[in-house]
């Protein structure tokens, strides 16, 4: 698609297509400046203060959702626990102050065992309603199969393992339609990432449930990798739901296990079906079959790569593929296809999170796949066949390493290795010394060369106008626990040099998933003092997983909320461990002086009930904005998702950066409908509400 600057729209005045105005300011309070500042900002976590002692959650898989719950103009936070713990909804009122609500609310969800969440208007009434995925309970030896069996309570265990859907009321308080909405058709398996999409261009939100594998069955280093099919819900449009998930193609496909020969390894069941990498003999505590014959799927989004004004769906699928599934739906039909290998980038690896930005400002949106790093490479190869990535990675099908896939004219390019980090002084990845990678691998290169990753998100740290990237994650246990010196990977902030590659702050934005690091004490360590003393190290890291990004207090900059999982800790000399809860981090971004502007947009099936969804899912959006050192414009893109990467959802506002442009030229936007809209000439420092045009 050519950009829309100059396309045959109607070109309407922008208070006319402003509904409302939520929040903006006058010259008096941006004077002007003559070029964008490159300062660093600093990032503070204040989720202690914020949240109180709920800022700690008990759950391996903590998910976060970012969303105006009760639209008040302030963006509120959900967090996710295992079963026997309240899931948290925070209320933001302001000045960063939060009030849980959970329970008053009707979310809490205390039987469930929580994983992803999305927040998503599923019946366009103008307010985000919550699905939360179930993922069972971890050590019962059960799968979803067993969910009939009856727990100590005298109840099914099903609550624990089937999703919630959760209407808002609009009066601040959620109704649990789960029964209704989904009939004989919950998601009982294993859920991890949950997106929200209108799949069929009918004007409702329809739901994908990425599930992964019941964690007591989560193999790696075996040659059966069982996983539990995924779920696409079509919304019938009366909060009730149907199970499309076989027609539209999207259960999930048999992965990749092949010997060092290539030769498929298989499993034949007692029907005479042969599966390759799924073994259907395995059965649970009550004799019932683990799994199904797929991999486990850890994340899901959508965004629309071929410009066809249909969603497309992206799958992190973890020791197979990571898939794209073009969306060739119709009305009444809903189809996808899996198009990975003939888009160019088709690798078996550990995929876990997504970021979905325009990394090298050419208006096209490309994807950051994090994957589990260079950590593997300083290891020995594993020489059995397995789904870990460092068996495969030792062919020509597999890899590690994160991707950076470059969205060129309908076809993605890795550009991992070829992009340029200029590496952090005092917490460069190991990898970047070459005596630490096994003579049995050669050596990464480039952004190919960092960490394990789970949740990632582009956002513009400093609103220069450029999206910046981060991810954090790990696995096994934090720092601090048994197996955390496997994964060590707290995190990793890189500012985009104006798309000519990235710099390494995550020590100087202080964005490190590290509890206590102490910062203030960097300028004071001697030439040769290891930074580890003063806990500046990912030997740390808390075992991140859930990240999402919105603008918790209003000031144009935008923030950070990153989960970590709940597990052993080591109690003091020797083996002993303890269960310790993961502690949330809500990291405040420093405000500077570099323009901004935040779009919320207004389908009109919350009006008159024709045209796109309430939230505008799916909107392709373009600005224009000229520097004022008369400079090229800048140009960007965004497309408002709602499931942004593992277990995790930004905020659907779109924040977008303006470094010293002190007026935004034109912003274009391609509805979901079809329509298109221009606005023009619109003040900067302000958040927009617009309304989708009548058709």
């Amino acid at each position: 698609m050519n950009l829309p600057f100059n396309f045959n729209t109607v070109s309407l005045v922008a208070t006319l297509l402003v509904v409302g105005i939520l929040a903006c300011s006058n010259e008096a309070d941006h004077p002007p400046v003559a070029e964008p500042v490159s300062t660093i900002p600093v990032f503070t976590n204040v989720a202690r203060e914020a949240m109180g002692g709920a800022y700690r959650v008990s759950n391996y898989r903590p998910g976060v959702a970012i969303f105006d719950y009760d639209r008040d103009g302030d963006q509120d936070i959900y967090l996710t626990q295992e079963a026997g713990h309240p899931n948290r909804l925070f209320r933001n009122d302001g000045e960063l102050t939060f009030v849980e609500t959970a329970e008053s609310a009707g979310v809490a969800a205390v039987e469930q065992g929580s994983s992803g969440v999305v927040a998503c208007d599923l019946n366009n009434d103008g307010y985000q309603d919550l699905y939360v995925g179930g993922r069972g309970i971890q050590g019962d030896g059960l799968d979803f199969r067993s969910a009939h069996v009856v727990g100590e309570d005298g109840q099914p265990i099903a609550s624990a393992y089937s999703d919630r859907l959760f209407i808002n009321s609009g009066d601040g308080s959620f109704t649990d339609a789960s029964d209704i909405a989904f009939g004989d058709s919950p998601n009982l398996r294993a859920a991890s990432t949950i997106a929200c999409a209108d799949v069929d261009g009918d004007g409702w939100l329809d739901i994908f449930v990425a599930n992964m594998i019941d964690e007591d069955y989560f193999f790696m280093g075996e040659d059966n990798h069982p996983g539990h099919f995924n779920v696409m819900y079509r919304n019938n449009g009366d909060l009730t739901f149907s199970d499309v998930s076989e027609e539209a193609g999207l259960l999930g496909e048999q992965i990749w296990m092949r010997d060092p020969d290539g030769v498929p390894l298989t499993f034949t069941g007692g029907d005479g079906v042969t599966y390759e990498g799924y073994d259907p003999s395995l059965t649970d505590k009550e004799s019932n079959r683990v799994g199904d014959p797929t991999g486990p799927t850890h994340a899901a989004t959508f965004f629309d790569y071929n410009d066809d004004l249909l969603p497309d769906l992206w799958v992190a699928t973890d020791g197979d593929f990571l898939r794209l599934y073009r969306n060739d739906s119709k009305p009444g039909r809903v189809r996808f296809i899996s198009v990975e290998r003939e888009m160019g980038f088709a690798r078996v690896g550990n995929w876990m999170g997504f970021a979905i930005g325009d990394y090298n400002a050419d208006s096209h949106l490309d994807v950051f796949a994090t994957n589990a790093g260079y950590h593997l490479r300083l290891r020995e190869p594993q020489p059995h066949p397995g789904p870990d990535c460092k068996y495969h990675e030792r062919f020509w099908w597999g890899s590690c390493l994160n991707a950076l896939l470059r969205n060129g004219a309908g076809r993605f390019e890795d550009m991992a290795p070829s992009t340029d980090v200029k590496a952090s002084a005092l917490m460069p990845p190991a990898s970047l010394d070459p005596d630490n990678i096994n003579p049995a691998w050669s050596v990464p290169t480039g952004l190919s060369a960092y960490d394990f990753g789970y949740g990632a998100t582009f956002f513009d740290m400093d609103n220069d106008g450029y999206q910046d990237l981060y991810w954090l994650g790990s696995e096994i246990a934090s720092g601090d626990g048994p197996g955390g010196d496997i994964y060590q990977s707290a995190g990793r902030m890189l500012r985009n040099l104006e798309g000519n590659g990235f710099e390494d702050l995550t020590v100087e934005t202080r964005l490190i998933d590290v509890q206590g690091v102490r910062y203030d004490e960097i300028p004071t360590l001697e030439p040769g003092q290891n930074p580890a003393a003063i806990k500046l190290t990912p030997r740390y890291h808390e075992n991140g997983k859930g990240l999402a990004h919105g603008d918790l207090n209003g000031d144009g900059y935008v923030d950070l909320i990153g989960t970590n999982s709940g597990g052993m800790l080591f109690t003091g000399e020797g083996y002993d461990s303890d269960y310790s809860p993961g502690p949330t981090f809500m990291w405040i971004n420093e405000p500077g002086s570099n323009y901004w502007i935040t779009l919320r947009l207004e389908g009109r099936m919350a009006m008159d009930g024709a045209g796109s969804n309430a939230d505008g899912i799916g909107a392709r959006v373009y600005l224009k904005a000229a520097s004022s050192d008369g400079g090229e414009p800048i140009i960007q893109v965004r497309e408002v998702q709602a499931g942004s990467s593992y277990l995790s959802m930004d905020s659907v506002e779109l924040e977008f950066g303006l470094g010293s442009a002190s007026k935004v030229e034109e912003v274009n936007i391609i509805w979901p409908s079809g329509r298109t809209q221009t606005l023009t000439g619109l003040d900067v420092n302000q958040v927009m509400k617009i309304t989708e045009p009548p058709g």
